[in-house]
């Protein structure tokens, strides 16, 4: 456990940019919150970790809280940007084999559509 939590280790960074990724996914699609904003807070406060670190002075703990933060929230971006990238690959996929609705499926159909948002959704 004290690897984990460790500031210079670096699988941290990478789960807890798989965490902001959910919670931001969460929020905006819940909620509304702008995604980029969203993200970053959550970074950092996911970030705040490496400063429970005791074997390095604040002055380092400092430096790795921004490095860490910044590459959560990195992480962060580059999964919701694969997301986004499968969710419209398969978009792709599914309307070239869709077939024809009928009337009372087509009504369904746009209701259902208009009421879902994608969990991956653009964030700037």
């Amino acid at each position: 456990m004290d690897n984990f939590i460790s500031s210079r280790s670096m699988i941290t960074p990478g789960l807890a940019g798989s965490a902001t990724t959910m919670i931001t996914g969460t929020l905006v699609t819940t909620f509304g919150f702008p995604g980029a904003v969203t993200a970053l807070i959550v970074s950092f406060v996911f970030g705040s970790m490496a400063l429970a670190d005791k074997s390095v002075e604040f002055y380092y703990k400092f430096i790795f809280y921004i490095i860490n933060s910044i590459t959560i929230f990195s992480v962060a971006v580059g999964l919701n940007q694969a997301g986004m990238a499968i969710i419209e690959r398969d978009r792709q996929e599914t309307t070239v084999n869709e077939r024809a609705l009928g009337p009372a499926e087509e009504e369904n159909d746009i209701v259902r559509k208009a009421e879902t948002k994608p969990f991956f959704q653009e964030w700037f």
